[in-house]
């Protein structure tokens, strides 16, 4: 939208729009720094003060040429009131069913105050999600020649992590101002508005490579992760992306724990839907029925606080399924389970965890096996990196009888997070597979492993009965089920869905034959 450059100075409340200079300028003379299409979102609504603007007109305007979902634009509404102080929306209001409008009338502005200082920093608008900087990794080999290596790295580690949707990825120009600079990620943090800084070396030497990393606290400077790789330079590029997968991968876990533990230091006055979101998924890891229906009542009152929060709905959706397969839900929480899945997909085209766990969500409680399969294959295609993705596609593809595409997820979210805190619903996902291949010793051995890890995961215990029944091993499969109903007097031999119907009937016989109650 480059009409939007080039023109009068407009205020809108205590902030100037100067269309000349493209820059959002505050009260006090400091820039207010706002990404370019909530920028050209306002200008459009400030030349059209006091009408209603269709949500088509303004992604046709402000997206020429590219198709973009709702969601970019609610973004942009979201960021432009709270670069304008309207985080109420009173001034950039929204029209039910129709669009935007700009209640107050811009009015030209006056003078321009005089530039602040160099040494005064811009004002940050606050993002609703965390950020991350990814700095040009340092070329420590002696040949400067070098150089082009370690920013290959860096641009794919930009590019790998900025398919994930629930973190921003500050862009290579932005990041790449520090290239050659020792700089301390505090000031990178307080420079560019983001909370995180990645940044790492190259050393290349006799043909290898080590390549080492570190993930920065940039409020405190506390280090939240590091890593080496070390590799053959037989292919430069294979390496790279080899790289860039194993840390984005890791990246990714280590980010939301970092922000849980935030969210959970924040007072109850100043949390934001997307803080309650942060706390909810701490309360589900618990693995107990109390702190899944805390969850639950924080993941409600989310969406009341942003009914549109697409990722909110698809982690209610998915926090139903514990609910369900521990007999802690009711009829009226499975339906909401798949109402919240159905919204989540279709307003969550652009967002790939959201689109993974409402897949999940939707196969698990409805025959709506291609929709999910639809929503599982694209959240992939946006982020292959995501272990969460991974393995909630691990399971669409389970409930849909392709165990030999669910083992192939279920084992790339293993290789993408060995560590993850999660892991039970891995194993789970591949026990169930190898018993629909007919591998009952290996289905055994992991649910073992899923029990081991997760003995409040009622689904870790089941699998160790249906393995341990089909292998013949009857007073295994009655030991194990007493173990069950003594951690889970409420339980039933239920097996939610499966499209092969035979494959489920086969499972929940055993249940009930070991000793589990229909």
């Amino acid at each position: 939208m480059d009409e939007a450059k080039g023109g009068p100075a407009l205020r809108i409340g205590g902030v100037t729009l100067d269309t000349g200079r493209g820059c959002l300028p505050g009260a006090d003379g400091a820039e207010i720094a706002l990404a370019p299409k909530p920028f050209d979102l306002l200008v459009m609504l400030a030349r059209n003060p006091g009408r209603t603007l269709s949500k088509d007109a303004l992604l046709d305007a402000i997206w020429p040429g590219v198709h973009v979902t709702e969601d970019s634009l609610v973004q942009a509404v979201r960021t432009a009131r709270r670069a304008i102080g309207d985080e109420a929306g009173q001034v950039l209001r929204s029209v039910p069913r129709r669009g935007y409008l700009l209640e107050a009338a811009a009015e030209p502005a006056p003078a321009p105050a005089p530039a602040p200082s160099p040494a005064a920093a811009p004002t940050m608008v606050p993002l609703d999600r965390p950020a991350l900087a990814v700095l040009p990794f340092a070329n420590l080999s002696s040949d400067a020649e070098q150089e082009y290596f370690s920013d290959g790295i860096t641009d794919e580690l930009i590019t790998q992590l900025s398919r994930a949707r629930w973190f921003y990825v500050i862009a290579r120009n932005s990041s790449f101002t520090y290239k050659g600079r020792a700089v301390d990620p505090r000031q990178v943090g307080r420079d560019l508005g983001v909370r995180y800084v990645l940044e790492g070396s190259v050393r290349r030497a006799a043909g290898r490579v080590r390549i080492t990393c570190q993930l920065i606290d940039a409020e405190t400077g506390y280090q939240l992760w590091a890593e080496r790789f070390d590799g053959e330079l037989d292919d430069i590029f294979e390496l790279q992306d080899r790289v860039a997968e194993a840390v984005a991968g890791a990246i990714e876990p280590s980010l939301q724990h970092a922000e849980i533990r935030r969210a959970q230091a924040k007072p109850t006055e100043s949390l934001t839907a997307y803080d309650l979101l942060l706390q909810a998924m701490h309360c589900q890891r618990t693995l107990t029925r109390e702190g899944n229906a805390k969850a639950l009542a924080l993941l409600r009152a989310a969406l009341q606080l942003d009914p549109d929060f697409a990722f909110g709905k698809a982690q209610l959706a998915f926090l139903t399924i514990a609910l369900t397969v521990n007999a802690w839900g009711d009829d009226a929480t499975e339906e909401e389970g798949a109402r919240c899945a159905r919204e989540a997909i279709a307003s969550s085209r652009e967002d790939p965890l959201a689109l993974a766990l409402a897949a999940f969500a939707l196969a698990f409680y409805t025959a709506e096996y291609s929709t999910a399969r639809a929503a599982a294959k694209r959240a992939q295609a946006l982020n292959p990196n995501s272990a969460q993705i991974a393995v909630s596609a691990g399971w669409v593809y389970n409930f849909n009888s392709e165990p030999s595409v669910a083992i192939e997820a279920f084992h790339r979210a293993i290789r993408l997070s060995p560590l993850d805190p999660a892991i039970e619903y891995m194993y789970v996902g591949l026990s169930s597979v190898h018993v629909a291949l007919g591998d009952l010793a290996g289905a055994l051995e992991w649910a073992e492993r899923a029990v081991q890890g997760a003995p409040n995961h009622s689904p870790c215990h089941r699998y160790v009965i249906i393995a341990n029944w089909l292998l013949g091993r009857e007073e295994a499969a009655r030991a194990a089920a007493a173990r069950m109903l003594a951690l889970f007097p409420t339980a039933r031999a239920q097996i939610r869905r499966y499209r092969d119907t035979a494959f489920r009937e086969k499972l929940v016989g055993a249940l009930v034959a070991a000793g589990i109650p229909e």
